[in-house]
């Protein structure tokens, strides 16, 4: 286990946020963490969102900005474009000495299921080719050097297709095959 999953458990195991964000729903832990290609300081948590509200969104405020003490914080309500209710909580914060950003979507049972099997279907390939895990791993590490790495440029989606679809195996190629 590398470095950074120890300290995304103890971040989410031992400091206590899995456990408070089962009070308010089911959380299923996505993302790099979830794959196996953790490249930075990242977790992606959905929690489903059957009962979630205005209220339980200021309850989780309040713990997140008492127990965290983030150095960024946002907190919203939100409609997807297929018009379904979603809640935020994003912040970044000092914990075990390294800066972490959390992401915490509340979603329907349908969008984390979707969310659930996308991460399996990567999971399953990269753990028959460890080289296409490495990859992963060292384009996105490159793309965050580069500053290249955000919702405006390059995403993980992005990593993952030219990894896995497309056949990229390093971080120039990636760069001239799928400029933005």
């Amino acid at each position: 286990m590398n470095n950074m999953k120890e300290q995304a458990d103890k971040l989410l195991y031992d400091l206590g946020l899995f456990d408070e964000l089962k009070k308010y729903g089911t959380p299923q832990i996505i993302g790099s963490y979830a794959m196996n290609v953790m490249a930075w300081n990242d977790l992606d948590i959905d929690v489903t969102n059957d009962d979630m509200d205005i209220e339980k969104l200021y309850s989780l405020t309040s713990v997140i900005l008492k127990k965290y003490k983030p150095i960024w914080y946002e907190a919203k309500q939100e409609l997807t474009s297929e018009g379904k209710q979603v809640w935020f909580h994003g912040f970044e914060t000092m914990i075990l000495g390294d800066l972490w950003n959390i992401d915490i979507w509340f979603f329907d049972k349908s969008t984390i299921s979707n969310a659930e099997s996308f991460c399996d279907n990567v999971k399953k390939q990269i753990d028959l080719d460890e080289n296409k895990r490495n990859t992963i791993i060292q384009i996105k590490k490159g793309l965050i050097e580069k500053e290249l790495y955000s919702f405006e440029k390059y995403t993980s989606m992005d990593v993952y297709k030219a990894v896995l679809e497309d056949g990229i195996s390093s971080l120039d190629e990636f760069l001239i095959r799928c400029k933005k």
